[in-house]
């Protein structure tokens, strides 16, 4: 009978465990984050301005009434503000919009609702955007009443945050994770 000699093992050892592949999720996330990114680009600004234009509308629909013969508003640059007048007088109505620094172009949504006067609604005539605070005067003929809208610029703003912002911020946390996981991968190889 042979018996196992006295020294070492009696049993062979157990494999080393394998390494673990570090970077796998990050990498993964982050491709995932590059692509959502990529759809939201699109999507994203459609949606904020949907959102930008209920704010706008639902947050101010007050309007200002002004003398048609001849009236001034002050203006800031971080507004846009409509001339708008009744539906009776919305044909007829043409008006001389000045100030130091204004851009005037006839509205393309004329028959639209922008607010309404003592339970009269007004309908948009001319869109004023001004470049800087100042006075502007309007001076209308052909109506009886016309009234000032100011649009204000909060949607817009939350608009272009949502719309443009987020989705570049959020791609650029994407393409970090995604560097960040390939580079730990091929650390661990």
């Amino acid at each position: 009978m042979t018996y196992p000699p006295a020294y070492g093992p009696a049993h062979s050892y157990a494999p080393a465990p394998r390494r673990r592949r570090r970077g796998v999720k990050r990498t993964v996330f982050g491709a995932l984050g590059l692509v959502a990114n990529a759809v939201g680009l699109v999507v994203m600004p459609i949606v904020a301005a949907l959102i930008g234009s209920a704010m706008v509308i639902a947050g101010n629909t007050e309007m200002t009434p002004l003398d048609p013969s001849g009236d001034t508003f002050q203006a800031s640059s971080w507004s846009m503000y409509t001339i708008a007048a009744p539906a009776d007088d919305h044909g007829t109505t043409s008006c001389e919009i000045e100030g130091a620094d204004i851009s005037v172009s006839p509205s393309e949504a004329q028959d639209v609702s922008v607010g309404s006067v003592d339970g009269e609604p007004y309908y948009d005539l001319y869109d004023v955007q001004v470049y800087g605070d100042q006075e502007v005067s309007v001076t209308c003929t052909g109506t009886e009443a016309i009234a000032l809208w100011d649009a204000g610029m909060g949607g817009i703003l939350v608009s272009l945050g949502i719309g443009v912002l987020l989705p570049v911020v959020l791609g650029l946390i994407a393409l970090v994770m995604t560097i960040w996981g390939i580079i730990a991968l091929v650390r661990s190889a």
